[in-house]
């Protein structure tokens, strides 16, 4: 049925319209049939007598037609009933299509979660493969299975990631790490040069192989190797762990007295050695000049940044020889004698005094010779007393003669 307001299609079981609320009111169609019975009944009952056929048949007229209003509207009902049964029963078919609709969406939505998680878990799986098998994967693996101690098999792993990428460094600090740990730092430190002569030109291999010499306390080889370097991009990368050699005063040479050595560096410390070994952190501390004394004296120097990285050995050697002193001091003179007489040699410091009583040179290991310790007493008869100094290089100075007659008076 239509709203009687705004005309729009309306079902019989609303009493108002969903469109524009206005009112609905069920009432039997207009039939004119009706108002002309009516009205001859109302003909007949004001205009005279009726016989009782007529009344009857009004009557029954009037039955009929009210029976046929009650069919009608029980026909109303009953349609509306059956429409609205039918709407009942299309909602709940509705209801039911939406259900299975809903069912299936929720079918596929977890078929769908389970071939996105069964995705995702084949992808996580492929990706574990792909990444143990990568560069990366293998040197995570390395430096697990060393931490487990299992170094044979971290090492074929290092290998295969060095296989895989040989420019790249990672690789090659697992192997040194491996022989570290196994103390082998000979095979270590050749895992690095073997690196290095295959790929010269790569910074990245330089600092693993100075981060490995500082880790092992071996800074002293830093400057080796990076004099060994004839690249000079790498060279400029490294700047800050080269370090210039100190500074000598002195030039290496022959010098008559004793020198002192100064040495100067721009860099933070300087250490020293003057006995032949090499200088280490360990070594002496330059502080002040160093002495220089009679003889030959090496010195050997190195300065050490800011980082604890130190620079090459300078070495330097000096030799100091003081002049000889002439011949020696005799007293007495040359002379004859007839008393008692004691003979004296002056011995200078850092000497030795020989002499003999036949004239012949005085020498350090020779039977006639004797070395002077105290004043000697003067033989009797004739005697040619000589006398040498030698130093503690051996040097002998010029000899010293004298020719004694010691003769004693009796009277």
């Amino acid at each position: 049925m239509k709203c009687a307001k705004c005309g729009a299609e309306i079902t019989y079981d609303l009493g108002y319209c969903p469109y524009c609320g206005a009112e609905v009111r069920i009432v039997p169609d207009y039939n004119p049939l009706d108002d002309m019975l009516a009205e001859q009944v109302r003909d007949a009952i004001g205009g005279g007598e009726t016989s009782e056929n007529e009344l009857e048949r009004y009557r029954q007229a009037v039955q009929e037609k009210l029976r046929q209003q009650k069919q009608e509207e029980q026909q109303k009902r009953e349609f509306v009933q059956r429409r609205s049964q039918i709407e009942a029963e299309e909602e709940a078919r509705r209801k039911k299509r939406l259900a299975r609709r809903r069912e299936v969406r929720r079918k596929k939505r977890r078929l769908l979660i389970g071939m996105t998680a069964a995705s995702v878990g084949l992808l996580t799986l492929l990706s574990a493969g792909i990444y143990r098998s990568s560069y990366s994967g293998k040197i995570k693996k390395g430096y697990a299975l060393a931490k487990e101690q299992k170094y044979d098999q971290a090492i074929r792993t290092f290998e295969k990631a060095v296989e895989k990428k040989p420019a790249r460094a990672e690789a090659y600090a697992g192997l040194a790490a491996v022989y570290n740990a196994q103390e082998d730092l000979d095979r270590a430190e050749m895992v690095f040069w073997d690196a290095i002569e295959a790929n010269p030109t790569s910074v990245e291999l330089y600092e693993e192989m100075i981060d490995f010499y500082i880790a092992t306390d071996q800074e002293t080889q830093i400057p080796l190797l990076l004099d060994e370097c004839e690249d000079e991009s790498v060279l400029t990368a490294l700047k800050s762990y080269q370090v210039k050699v100190p500074k000598f005063s002195l030039d290496e040479s022959k010098y008559d007295e004793v020198q002192e050595l100064t040495l100067t560096s721009k860099a933070k410390e300087i250490y020293y050695t003057i006995d032949g070994s090499e200088p280490t952190t360990d070594s002496t501390k330059y502080e002040e000049p160093i002495s220089i004394p009679e003889g030959t004296t090496t010195v050997k120097a190195i300065a050490v940044n800011k980082k604890g990285v130190p620079s090459l050995t300078e070495e330097k050697t000096y030799t100091v020889e003081l002049p000889l002193e002439d011949a020696p001091v005799v007293t007495p003179t040359t002379g004859q004698y007839y008393e008692y007489t004691m003979i004296e040699i002056e011995v200078p410091e850092g000497y030795e005094a020989y002499y003999t009583f036949n004239g012949e040179v005085p020498e350090k290991d020779s039977e006639d010779s004797y070395k002077y310790t105290e004043p000697i007493e003067m033989p009797e008869g004739n005697t040619l007393f000589s006398a040498v100094l030698i130093d503690k290089k051996g040097r002998a100075s010029a000899v010293t003669k004298r020719n004694y007659t010691l003769t004693y008076s009796y009277e």
